[in-house]
């Protein structure tokens, strides 16, 4: 099985985890081997799995091309007083650039709206 191929199964089983807890689940129901659901210190939930890696790849270099290969649409919004005027304001960003992209939300005008994983196209 890819790399790519274990990290969507991964996503799917956490996406799963969320929609039983967000159904009122306690959260006391069995996780994978190694898994658990945990409440940050600052209140948000999150699930932490371990990464079983194959093929010669560490866990953390296969997470890696994972992420590099990935696009997202980043969607904020812009309001301006004068005149009365909603922006929608909606960025393509590469995988490689995520992070420093989300450091620079602070920076950029408008509110978060939604981050959007795209599929990149790669076709010959």
């Amino acid at each position: 099985m890819s790399d790519s191929v274990i990290h969507d199964d991964m996503n799917n089983k956490v996406v799963s985890i969320f929609q039983r807890h967000r159904r009122g689940e306690h959260f006391h129901f069995e996780l994978e081997e190694g898994g658990e659901m945990v409440i940050s210190p600052d209140g948000f939930n999150y699930v932490s799995l371990k990464y079983e890696h194959n093929n010669g790849n560490t866990g953390e270099e296969a997470q890696r091309e994972i992420a590099v290969s990935r696009e997202y649409l980043i969607k904020m919004m812009e309001v301006h007083h004068d005149p009365e005027q909603v922006r929608l304001n909606t960025y393509y960003v590469p995988g490689e650039k995520l992070e420093a992209f989300m450091l620079s939300l602070p920076q950029r005008p408008g509110t978060l709206l939604e981050v959007r994983q795209i599929l990149p196209d790669h076709t010959a």
